[in-house]
């Protein structure tokens, strides 16, 4: 009789994962923790980091879904906005949402701004008239004397605005053929429902089910769902897409009071999804263009600045560099923080997130020996690698993981590291220039031009602010970078003395930064 023990399923699920790899051996014996009951768990991650375990018993693609806890067996409703937007996109795709979301209806139109101060948009037309541009318009066609109009810009239009619904749809059928199969249904009802035809989306993707019943059934099936919603509740749907709208126009912050106003008028909306939705997108945007208008405007304030101390008669060499390295960028920062009614955080986190923009160009002039001989003439690009960065003589960062106490000590040892960094910059200065010329010296003798220049130069290697790319030499406008100048004596022999301009550098320091 045999008397071993029958091993149980987990025994034997337990054996089948033997010899896997090690991360295949975890996901397994997840996988076996997490579903006591059989049914399929998964991981979620949320927006904060932390993660939730168990099924998804629900789920629509505009609000979020419900999920079956595999720790404590309750019910956990989740919208899109509580998770991170590559979770939110991994969970659609893993359902069959790919790559059909409705996308805006949008029309290049031209904007007349008119001497009154008013703004009248449509499609450029030809005009029966040479002394009038015409515009079309949902409500017709119409005339504008050209003496009434101050100037012409172009941009973008939800089409609706533009068109007749009926126009419109022969205008988006026109584009995308007729549709010969599901996946031809199923692209003309995106169309549609991205433009705001939502009777026309409803009977395409109607004629998605019938061509094939089995062709993205979930994701037709939901589109069905929401695009009734959005039919019965007519009113909220011409409010959200009336926010939309605004969005497009770049009116963010009317657009945020809209959604506020939406949520109050309509607590129980189904379409409250959307809403969130479009309060994500709209914050977004609005970060991003935030993003582009800080980058201008941060050069901009950076200039008129330096020009300004660069005027100040009674302004030291010493208190310019001191204001160069440690309060210029912080006073600008504030300022576009209070402009744009931004948080310092945010601000500085825009600044240091930012990527691309023009190459600016300035040259520490005839003041490179300020730096001493080793910096003065240290070259090559800074862009390339993290070794190469720590050759901008800026100390390295405190260590965000440190205690208060280390990162107090941290921040002393740099500002010592700079004094000394300064009082050797100052000695090598001195003893490069034969006449012992001291750069409160030279910068006393300076025009406010040349000291603009040097001080846009310094603030771009010291400031902490900008993103140095290179430092190169320029030849030394004097004696053509050889360090020196050839002359006779009193005894009517040929010497060379140490170039007064260079002080025997041979070249002109430039940097180049972004």
């Amino acid at each position: 009789m045999n008397t071993s023990k029958r091993p149980d399923r987990r025994t034997s699920d337990l054996t089948a994962i033997r010899g896997l790899g090690h991360a295949a051996v975890l996901a397994s014996l997840l996988a076996l923790v997490l579903s006591p009951t059989g049914w399929a768990a998964e991981i979620v991650k949320l927006r904060d980091g932390s993660r939730v375990h168990g099924e998804i018993t629900s789920f629509d693609e505009s609000t979020g879904f419900t999920m079956k806890r595999a720790d404590t067996g309750g019910v956990l409703t989740l919208r899109w906005d509580h998770l991170p937007a590559t979770e939110v996109t991994r969970i659609k795709a893993s359902r069959g949402f790919t790559g059909e979301a409705p996308k805006p209806y949008l029309v290049d139109v031209v904007h007349l701004v008119l001497k009154n101060g008013t703004t009248e948009s449509g499609i450029a037309v030809e005009s029966s008239s040479d002394d009038a541009y015409s515009l079309r318009r949902r409500s017709g066609t119409d005339s504008f004397p050209k003496r009434y109009v101050r100037s012409i810009e172009t941009g973008r239009m939800d089409g609706l605005q533009v068109y007749k619904p009926d126009e419109l749809y022969r205008v988006i059928s026109a584009e995308h053929g007729e549709p010969q199969d599901a996946l031809g249904h199923l692209n003309l009802a995106v169309a549609c429902e991205g433009a705001g035809l939502y009777e026309s989306a409803r009977t395409h993707y109607q004629a998605v089910v019938q061509s094939d019943p089995s062709f993205k059934t979930d994701l037709v099936t939901s589109r069905l769902q929401r695009i009734g919603v959005k039919i019965e509740d007519e009113v909220e749907t011409r409010q959200l897409d009336e926010i939309r709208n605004r969005l497009y126009r770049r009116q963010y912050g009317e657009a945020l009071e809209m959604v506020d106003a939406f949520r109050e008028k309509y607590p129980t909306s189904r379409q409250l999804g959307d809403a969130s939705d479009l309060e994500v997108e709209i914050r977004d945007r609005k970060k991003t263009a935030h993003g582009r208008g800080i980058i201008s405007d941060y050069f901009s304030q950076l200039e008129k600045r330096v020009r300004t101390l660069s005027r100040d008669e009674l302004l030291t060499l010493e208190v310019a560099r001191e204001s160069l390295e440690d309060l210029l960028h912080e006073a600008i920062m504030e300022e576009i923080a209070t402009d744009y009614e931004l948080t310092d955080e945010t601000v500085e986190e825009l600044w240091a997130n930012r990527s691309g923009g023009s190459v600016r160009t300035y040259s520490y002039g005839t003041g490179t020996f300020i730096l001493g001989k080793k910096k003065a003439v240290e070259f090559g690009r800074y862009d390339q690698d993290d070794e190469e960065d720590s050759l901008l003589g800026a100390g390295e960062a405190p260590d965000a993981n440190a205690d208060f106490s280390d990162l107090v000590e941290q921040v002393k040892k740099q500002r010592a590291a700079k004094a000394a960094r300064r009082q050797s910059e100052g000695a090598s200065a001195v003893r490069a220039t034969e006449e012992g010329q001291t750069p409160e010296d030279w910068w006393a003798g300076l025009d406010p031009d040349d000291r603009f220049k040097w001080m846009m130069a310094y603030f771009a290697e010291f400031g902490d602010a900008m993103q140095v790319i290179e430092a190169r030499g320029r030849a030394c406008r004097m004696c053509s970078s050889l360090g020196y100048l050839e002359g006779i004596n009193e005894d009517r022999e040929p010497v060379r003395i140490t170039c007064t301009t260079c002080t025997g550098l041979k070249y002109e320091r430039l940097v180049r930064y972004r």
